[in-house]
């Protein structure tokens, strides 16, 4: 949902995107691929409170060349990409390059009612890129994306258990173990969809010293999507919703880097602004019976600085922080019609939020609630490390936070917000080594996190919308963990790895209102403890061992072997982990996962055979309980499932394997 903020941010080139909607960041074309666990605020422009991907592409060379890639694979997928340098010109001063992608075919899905084959990609990315040499110590780089992607929704299957609403319409679903039946959907519409994004983005570097930068970073980017989705997952047409949205956003940076010697600064300003539109049309039956209508504009200012201090010897201090004000206005109301006719006069018609004057005057359109919020946090963070050595220690502290919001989906005051913001404290001690003249990385960290009012968005049904969204904040959670990581190359071609994760995840409180279902009071409200929920994506461990061998042929010629196995424990992929299903659907039980290739290389040709997911493992990458409402009985607060309407979800590919060739130019 886009109304919301997103807890991990990604970033591309610098440039944060409030949606990763159609933004495929391959790293066909990437210089660099940074992943960084927990609060961020103080090297980076927009703050995020679990983490970022910070994803850049390499620069024009100014030389001729370039690569082309060529994968073919189960399902008929063909995917091309490919990257060209241009020869610089203007003395050197001007180098380009274009990089392009298009994705086709791989739909593993074959939909048993309209007797064809669903899941397939249809995308085309086009990015160019040039950098002018303005001065000898100034430099701008622009870049233009081009975005066009048609690739339908992914289809859902039904999951739906006998005790649920719809447990006896348009048949019954299958637990989630029978992948045959969950890779063969019936669902009766064309989810078509589109989407198309253009994003130019501005890159100013100027040197004005030695160890001395000031950076103008500046970015627009706009995008427009629709997307058909039948979400109960059999041939009867129960419930289904036409989605069109829209999101613009700008953002600006200004940032000083400085090297003084012992002390090492950065430092910025910036600025975010935001404006998105949802119109979705929601269906019963075949019939429109309504939607919501909503516009949210946010903006942010932010100040940030860090210092790294070389006190003495290996022993260095780290002192950052981040001001920011996040200000959020927002409308919405229930309304039928196409994006361009709406109609708010409906009897069942509410409105909610900060409405335009436009809206206000509309017939059955008034404001209600207050649609603007401003917040104002200052977050810290702390670290110290010492390098002995090839031995590297370190710990730090930090702050993070994530702004309240509106519900984009809400369907009545009530269910519309605000919400309140997301606080998060976070410790992290380590070391990081090499051994044995680097032919032995270990890596160890432990982390201890403590959010406040953590959200939470849950399904709950609803008589227009026939489900609604709403954002809880539930009051605290813990979060403590370990990861080590092991890397070896015992002989010379062959590299070994091991990592391994451990989560100790849970809710120290988390109430909500709902019926007691026996005893005197029975019928009136009461505490329920959902605190005993599981939280979602967090399984208690996950591993990783991989290999890769290096053949040396001779004559610029190689032949590499590599293969990895990932490992996940049970965890949750719903936010109800109580649930009138059993078993419940949304509990992915232990996976493993293996991929492997072999590559023979040359100086300017590449050709490998891959295989992913070679075991065949069937796990659900998405589920949906909709409906799920709960109860308490008298002598207790623990949460009893009372109504359900359906379950559906998406299970993930088979067994897949392919050929790939790239020619290096």
């Amino acid at each position: 949902e886009k109304s919301f903020d997103p807890a991990v941010g990604v970033f591309l080139d610098g440039v944060y995107l409030a949606s990763t909607t159609g933004a495929l960041l391959t790293v066909f074309d990437a210089a660099s691929i940074e992943v960084l666990r927990g609060p961020q605020g103080t090297l980076f422009g927009r703050n995020t409170i679990g983490g970022l991907i910070n994803v850049r592409r390499n620069t024009p060379t100014g030389e001729l060349g370039g690569r082309v890639s060529l994968t073919y694979g189960s399902f008929d997928q063909f995917d091309v990409k490919g990257v060209l340098d241009l020869p610089a010109i203007a003395d050197g001063a001007i180098k380009a390059k274009v990089a392009a992608i298009n994705l086709s075919g791989g739909g593993y899905f074959w939909n048993t009612t309209r007797n064809t084959r669903e899941g397939w990609n249809d995308l085309l990315m086009i990015s160019p890129m040039v950098e002018f040499g303005i001065s000898d110590s100034m430099k701008l780089l622009v870049t233009y994306d081009y975005i066009r992607d048609r690739t339908p929704t992914r289809p859902v299957t039904s999951l739906t258990d006998t005790n649920q609403l719809f447990g006896g319409l348009g048949g019954l679903g299958r637990p989630a173990s029978d992948a045959d039946f969950h890779r063969r959907p019936t669902t009766s519409l064309d989810q078509e969809a589109f989407l198309t994004t253009h994003s130019i983005t501005g890159d100013f570097t100027w040197n004005v010293g030695d160890g001395h930068d000031i950076v103008a970073l500046v970015n627009y980017r706009d995008t427009d999507e629709s997307a058909i989705q039948e979400f109960d997952g059999v041939a009867a047409t129960l419930f289904n919703t036409l989605r069109p949205q829209q999101i613009d956003q700008f953002s600006a940076e200004l940032r000083y880097q400085g090297d003084f010697g012992a002390v090492k600064l950065v430092s910025g300003l910036y600025y975010f602004d935001s404006s998105y539109n949802n119109n979705q049309r929601t269906y019963f039956f075949g019939g429109e019976v309504g939607g919501t209508d909503y516009q949210q504009s946010a903006k942010s200012y932010a100040v940030f600085a860090q210092a790294d201090w070389n006190i003495v010897g290996g022993l260095s201090l780290s002192l950052g922080g981040r001001y920011l004000r996040d200000e959020k206005t927002a409308c919405g109301g229930t309304a039928t019609g196409p994006r361009d006719a709406r109609n708010f006069d409906s009897p069942l018609s509410v409105s909610y939020g900060d409405c335009s004057e436009e809206r206000q005057n509309s017939a059955g359109f008034i404001p209600g609630v207050d649609g603007s919020q401003s917040w104002n946090k200052f977050t810290p963070r702390i670290g110290l490390s010492y390098q002995m050595d090839d031995v590297l220690l370190f710990a730090s502290y930090s702050e993070g936070f994530r702004s309240g919001g509106f519900n984009g989906r809400g369907a009545s005051p009530s269910s519309f917000g605000p919400y309140d913001p997301e606080t998060v404290t976070n410790w992290e001690f380590g070391l990081k080594s090499d051994w044995l003249d680097n032919r032995l990385q270990v890596n160890l960290s432990a982390f201890f996190m403590k959010y406040r009012d953590k959200q939470e968005d849950v399904v709950f049904p609803d008589p227009i919308a026939g489900t609604v969204t709403v954002v809880q904040n539930a009051a605290n959670a813990t979060i403590n963990g370990f990861e080590a990581e092991v890397r070896a190359m015992p002989v010379d071609g062959l590299t070994v790895g091991f990592n391994l994760g451990y989560l100790d995840a849970s809710y120290d409180a988390w109430t909500d209102l709902g019926p007691i279902l026996d005893g005197p009071n029975a019928g009136s409200l009461g505490t329920i403890d959902k605190s005993g929920f599981d939280l979602r994506r967090a399984p208690q461990f996950t591993g990783e061992v991989n290999f890769a061998y290096e053949h040396d042929l001779g004559k610029d010629r190689s032949i590499r072997f590599n293969a990895d196995y990932n490992f996940k424990s049970s965890y949750s992929i719903v936010a109800n982990t109580v649930t009138i299903n059993n078993p419940n659907p949304g509990i992915v039980p232990d996976i493993g996962l293996l991929n492997g290739a072999i590559t023979f290389n040359t100086e300017r040709f590449q050709i490998s055979a891959f295989g992913r997911n070679i075991l065949n493992e069937n796990y659900f990458m998405h589920v949906l309980d909709v409906g799920t409402t709960f109860g308490r009985t008298a002598a207790s607060p623990a949460p009893v499932p009372t109504f359900g309407l359906w379950t559906f979800g998406t299970i993930n590919p088979p067994a897949t394997y392919g050929v790939e060739v790239q020619v290096r130019f």
